[in-house]
């Protein structure tokens, strides 16, 4: 039975390979492990992992945004979604999406986004169906 709950510095082996799959190169467990510490301590964000037994078999993190728009609601924006590759089609994906839209609801988010790569089409038809549309969007990477 998958159990969606809170991430955890013991989790930093798991999700820095999870990271990995995600991004398709190497992630250094130990940046990972320090990120993990400074998240638990920050209540703008919420990092969710889904677990078969002790095994990390998905995650989502949620970042709170301040807004001057929308009655001065904040908005929530989604990243490092991933279901683990074998998991994929089971419900993980979808159990993690309504946990992280609670707690966004839960601190009265307007609206959640999320930006996913152009390759991604199976993601897309995912995103799709658990309500979020397409809208126009551009990332910049520094280095």
């Amino acid at each position: 039975m998958i159990i969606i709950r809170k991430a955890d510095i013991k989790d930093t082996e798991q999700l820095s390979s999870l990271m990995s799959e995600l991004i398709e190169e190497p992630n250094d467990p130990e940046l990972v492990g320090a990120e993990l510490e400074r998240i638990a301590q920050d209540d703008h964000y919420f990092l969710a992992v889904a677990c078969e037994g002790d095994e990390i078999v998905g995650s989502v993190m949620g970042i709170l945004c301040r807004d001057i728009c929308k009655g001065c609601r904040p908005f929530l924006v989604i990243e490092n979604v991933i279901t683990k590759d074998g998991w994929r089609g089971k419900g993980v994906g979808r159990l993690l999406f309504e946990t992280v839209e609670q707690w966004g609801k839960d601190h009265r988010c307007a609206y959640s986004m999320l930006v996913s790569g152009c390759n991604r089409t199976g993601a897309h038809v995912f995103y799709e169906q658990i309500g979020y549309s397409k809208a126009c969007g551009f990332r910049k990477y520094f280095d």
